[in-house]
């Protein structure tokens, strides 16, 4: 026997549910239940309604009881056509089938009663107003506005529409906010609007408008805390009693609301809206969730978008040799040490190496390790724009500000925003932007080129350089006050002939991707891999790839020998200034082979087991058993003098 749920007073949805037997209803507070009732007196789960041994059934679960045709139920109940089932505020008539006639579906009764908020002196008594229709009459066609909380009205559909429009037009997250907030002000007649972070470290609002507000009016923190704890909106005017006073921030509004924004279920800020003189109706609380689900979404859709295409514009520009730091040498953890204490900081980091000593991949690292990973990661090479154009590039321009602006540009900074700028080559920015840099750093605001207004954006900055800075300090070619502000946190990448015993490892990885690369299965032989760890590389690790692709490249074998590598300049020691001959096995007999293999492994590694080990390719305990085999003093070899060109 199938049946009918029709809302005849209280907030819930949907408005009526068909049952049918074998479905379970649920009613309750709860987002899961099939009638979700909007009611301080609701429990998460408050009541089901079942079909059982041909007769519909109702089960009480609420704590503060449920109701049939007025009388308090207790357990389980039979359900009779006609019945009315209320909870808290709300009144549900069930109905079934043979009432509503077979095969037709009757629209949902008027409500009989639809509460709606008075002004705003009646309301702090907490007292309602009532609208009642006599019985079997429906609600007019066209109720007064107050009387559809639920509906927007056409000029209301007008105005999120048109918002909408906006937000595919938006080009930054700024203009977003200030269509959404002006959207707002519009329709509610608020007197003010803002946008607040979440970030504990940027307490103050973004955005607030009227810009006139901005500076005289603060955003309350109790209701930010409040919808940041419970993820839904808070509306002060029906929670305004002796218990909960507005505050000083709140005094001079008769009403305010504040709404969580959320991403990937996370809430990240908080949108607030106060009014003077007459508090919200719903019809306007239900206009700014709407506002504000689309500006949630919108937000998050250009943070996306601006992560990938920070994300592409890496990959073109800019080839790492691998997204991880490769190496398990002493040197390589304490960088990995290093960038994971920095990483979940809010300082600026000055990255300190040689060409070729994988910069890119420590800034790279401290993003992907902070706070900030969702965000982009822009990379600037200061020392690849031309001086007259770096400022341009780093801070945006204005269609029209100079020959060839055609349309607006946002510089690096507004494309890093919430996330991480790269300055490759910091030494290499002219006076002028480094002014301009140290005011950015300092949380002030920057100006595009041939702008009328200032920009401010939430960056963090990790520069990097090949130069002393001190002594660029000292030339006077870089600013003392900058200099000091980029340096909070201090990383230094080793040259690779500070970790030699790293080169195997890196020359594998370099070399599997040229095997993909070619479709073929690349080897080097022991002299290969011998004259590789010989070299000085004075270009470091992007040197050492450039070599392994060469030979890869050209070598009409898929075995790489010494001669296939281009190395100019002969063999010389990893951190030796000479150039003798490179140290040989003594014979081509197998074992001596091997025992000059794990000398020159100890010796290396400074007598560390493990790391011989992996350098000769074998497991620790198989070096163990070797070295007590062979005789092999390990002390010795671990204080020993490394031999000229070795």
């Amino acid at each position: 026997m199938r049946a009918r749920l029709t809302v005849e007073a209280g907030d819930c949805l949907p408005l009526s549910v068909d049952l049918a037997p074998g479905q379970t209803v649920t009613l309750g507070r709860s987002r899961d239940n099939t009638v979700v009732l909007r009611d301080d007196l609701a429990s998460r789960l408050h009541a089901k309604i079942y079909f059982e041994d041909g007769r519909w059934h109702l089960r009480d679960f609420g704590l503060n009881g449920t109701r049939l045709d007025g009388a308090k139920i207790s357990g389980a109940v039979d359900l009779a056509d006609g019945r009315a089932i209320k909870i808290g505020e709300v009144v549900i008539r069930f109905t079934t089938q043979a009432r509503a006639g077979v095969g037709q579906h009757t629209p949902p009764a008027a409500p009989a009663t639809i509460p709606t908020r008075r002004s705003s002196a009646e309301n702090h008594h907490g007292s309602t107003k009532v609208h009642e229709f006599p019985a079997g009459r429906t609600q007019p066609a066209d109720p007064p506005p107050e009387e559809s909380a639920n509906q927007l009205r056409v000029d209301e559909l007008t105005a999120l529409c048109k918002f909408m429009t906006g937000t595919v037009e938006a080009k930054a997250p700024h203009d977003l906010i200030v269509l959404a907030l002006r959207a707002i002000l519009h329709q509610t007649t608020a007197k003010l609007a803002g946008y607040l972070s979440f970030d504990p470290d940027d307490p103050l609002p973004k955005v607030v408008m009227p810009e006139a507000a901005a500076v005289d009016v603060p955003l309350s923190r109790r209701l930010t805390q409040q919808a940041y704890q419970t993820g839904k909106t808070v509306w002060l005017f029906p929670d305004l009693t002796s218990a909960h006073p507005p505050t000083d921030s709140l005094s001079s509004f008769s009403d305010a609301i504040c709404i969580p924004l959320k991403a990937s279920g996370e809430s990240f800020a908080a949108l607030h809206v106060y009014r003077s003189g007459r508090a919200f109706l719903e019809r306007d609380v239900r206009f700014i969730e709407a506002v504000a689900g689309f500006l949630s979404h919108g937000l998050e859709i250009h943070r996306t978008r601006r992560t990938l295409e920070a994300e592409n514009s890496r990959l073109r520009t800019h080839t790492p040799a691998a997204d991880e730091i490769i190496g398990e040498s002493g040197a390589v953890i304490h960088l990995r040490q290093q960038i994971f204490r920095a990483a979940p900081q809010l300082y600026t980091v000055l990255v300190h190496g040689e060409s070729g000593a994988g910069k890119e991949l420590v800034a790279l690292a401290i993003h992907r390790n902070s706070r900030r990973a969702c965000g982009p990661l822009v990379v600037v090479n200061c020392a690849a724009i031309a001086p007259t154009l770096l400022e341009a590039e780093l801070f945006g321009y204005k269609k029209g500000a100079f020959s060839g602006a055609d349309r607006d540009h946002p510089g690096m900074f507004q494309q890093a925003d919430e996330g991480t700028l790269f300055l490759d080559e910091v030494a290499e920015l002219s006076p002028e932007c480094q002014a301009k840099l140290l005011r950015v750093i300092e949380g002030k605001a920057f100006r595009p080129v041939g702008a009328t207004q200032d920009v401010k954006v939430d960056v963090r900055i990790v520069a990097a350089t090949h130069r002393n800075l001190e002594e660029e300090v000292k030339a006077g070619r870089f600013r003392a006050d900058l200099y000091f502000r980029l340096k909070v946190i201090q990383i230094r990448v080793p040259p690779l002939r500070e970790h030699p015993e790293d080169i195997p490892e890196l020359a594998g990885f370099f070399l599997a991707k040229a095997s993909a690369e070619c479709r073929r299965t690349f080897k080097l032989t022991g002299s290969a891999m011998v004259k590789l760890q010989a070299h000085a590389w004075p270009g470091n690790v992007r040197q050492l790839r450039a070599v392994i692709e060469s030979a890869a490249v050209m070598s009409e074998t898929d075995v790489l020998d010494a001669d296939s590598l281009p190395l100019s300049g002969g063999a010389e020691p990893a951190g030796g200034t000479g150039g003798g001959p490179v140290d040989m096995p003594p014979s081509l007999d197998m074992d001596e082979i091997e025992t000059w293999a794990i000398h020159r492994a100890l010796r290396q590694t400074g007598g560390n087991v493990s790391h011989a080990a992996r350098l000769l390719g074998m497991s620790r305990d198989t070096l163990h058993t070797k070295i007590k085999k062979k005789c092999i003093d390990r002390d010795a070899l671990a204080n020993a003098v490394e031999p000229v060109g070795v």
